[in-house]
């Protein structure tokens, strides 16, 4: 089981506890009902999860080369197959505004992953009173030949590309240049994610920060991105800290990675994950954070 969507909510429960997170998005009629069925079980809310008439023809695959780059929207081919494959039904079910239940429109928090540009302007309005952090994905061509980039990168708190995607919003400038443009084309806060190399953060007050990746034993890298994007949110919502919400997705990541899918995220250990966050933080020199009962379920 992948999906932003599913990485991102299993970091945000990582933090937040069971029951306090939930999913706005679409499955094609074959998506097995044994998937949202775990979700559910791990204290994910599904209700904001509509089932499409379409089917699929298959999943969606990623490969990873030695360099650590990756090969994204892979499908089987079709062979003559009528079905569309995952990619194009993602493009063609956009998210929107109505798609959120009316009872999640006061959420804290949204994070916006892989959406239509002009539909994330859409959700970001809605959510007006929410923290919303945006990660490009698949969609970052198209945020950067919308001709409301510039309202779509100020509508939300935070904008979090790979290099690859930051690169496509800011062509032929280094990492650390294409940050202080993805700034000055509206961003308020930006990273980047640099895969083994950690996070590269863009504080307010125009800081570069680097945070280096945990060291952990990976079993499969899918997922850390998205994973880091949750934590990032629920580190905001809970420390009002970017670079403490950078080490709390990065805590997130570590945990991704261990595993195939989300279920050592929904698993961890909440003395492990603040054990995790703890190290971290000495790491980089932040002041010292000690979570309580108060911060953290």
């Amino acid at each position: 089981m992948g999906g932003n969507a599913v990485y991102a909510a299993a970091a945000l429960r990582l933090w937040l506890g069971a029951g306090q997170v939930g999913i706005v998005g679409h499955v094609p009629a074959n998506y097995p009902t044994h998937l949202l069925d775990r979700l559910r079980d791990a204290g994910i809310l599904t209700g904001g999860i509509g089932r499409s008439q379409v089917r699929v023809r298959g999943p969606e695959w990623f490969f990873y080369a030695q360099d650590g780059s990756r090969r994204d929207e892979v499908s089987s081919p079709d062979d003559g197959d009528a079905d569309p494959d995952f990619p194009i039904f993602r493009r063609s079910h956009p998210i929107l505004p109505a798609h959120v239940p009316d009872e999640w429109l006061a959420a804290k928090g949204m994070h916006l992953a892989g959406n239509d540009p002009a539909a994330t302007l859409d959700l970001a309005v809605a959510m007006r009173g929410a923290r919303v952090t945006l990660d490009p994905g698949a969609r970052a061509a198209d945020l950067a030949t919308h001709p409301d980039m510039a309202r779509v990168l100020a509508a939300v708190t935070a904008v979090i590309p790979s290099l690859k995607e930051l690169r496509i919003l800011m062509p032929g400038q280094p990492r650390e240049a294409a940050l202080m443009a993805l700034h000055h084309a509206g961003a308020h806060l930006a990273l980047v994610k640099l895969g083994g190399d950690g996070i590269l953060l863009r504080q307010p007050d125009g800081h570069l920060t680097p945070i280096p990746a945990l060291t952990v034993t990976a079993l499969d890298p899918t997922g850390a991105g998205d994973s880091f994007c949750g934590g990032f949110l629920a580190g905001l919502l809970l420390t009002d800290d970017p670079l403490m919400a950078a080490c709390m997705g990065t805590v997130a990541a570590s945990f991704a990675v261990e595993g195939f899918g989300p279920d050592t995220l929904l698993t961890a250990p909440s003395d492990q994950r603040n054990d995790r966050l703890a190290d971290l933080v000495a790491q980089i020199g932040h002041p010292p954070f000690i979570p309580t009962t108060k911060s953290f379920p």
